[in-house]
């Protein structure tokens, strides 16, 4: 599954939720979730605030490294879930299926913009943020129980055609028939023959 938390900036509230969100899941041993954050109106390639991540660092939350990124109508679509943290945000991104409020999820309402509060104003937002995600959970734990389960992708086996190999051809020779030799005639019947045409021919 793939979530990903929307605020203004990208800046204050959705990278908390981001972390707050990834830190619950591991803790409580739940995998499958693929979580993102973006802005509206984002400032494009900064980092999250400082107080932001004071506030993370003080409840033992790790803070993950961030760049601001816009929200776009094809994250939308990429994503299995939109959250924003406010109405407006929602209405940004137009009436979908996928796109909710915090609100609307847990009822824990709106999430204020700390932006340009003190480390005090963000502590606040964050144990805010907290509560919702933490009544998240049993929801994300449902939708994954009826998600069915992918199979891992595998290559189609190919088979190749192996040529059989080939044997050398061995050229036999015609065996040569043995020709019968005429019998030699001796000489004692040679003078036999001759004296017994010389007869017949009356010589």
């Amino acid at each position: 599954m793939k979530l990903v938390f929307v605020c203004s900036g990208n800046t204050c509230r959705s990278p908390m939720a981001e972390c707050v969100l990834e830190y619950l899941l591991k803790k409580e041993g739940i995998e499958g979730i693929e979580v993102s954050s973006r802005g509206v109106v984002a400032n494009v390639g900064a980092d999250t605030s400082e107080n932001a991540k004071k506030a993370l660092e003080a409840k033992g939350i790790p803070v993950k490294k961030h760049v601001a990124t816009q929200m776009t109508t094809q994250e939308v679509f990429q994503n299995d879930l939109v959250i924003c943290m406010t109405e407006r945000h929602k209405m940004r991104l137009g009436s979908l299926p996928k796109v909710f409020t915090l609100h609307q999820l847990t009822g824990c309402g709106d999430i204020v913009d700390p932006f340009g509060g003190d480390e005090e104003v963000y502590k606040k937002c964050l144990d805010e943020l907290i509560a919702a995600i933490t009544k998240l959970l049993p929801i994300l734990k449902r939708q994954l129980a009826l998600e069915p389960p992918q199979a891992p992708e595998t290559k189609p086996h190919v088979r190749h055609k192996t040529k059989p190999k080939a044997t050398p051809e061995t050229k036999t020779k015609p065996k040569a028939t043995p020709q019968a030799k005429k019998p030699e005639k001796k000489p004692a019947e040679e003078e036999k023959s001759v004296a017994e045409e010389k007869k017949s021919s009356g010589e």
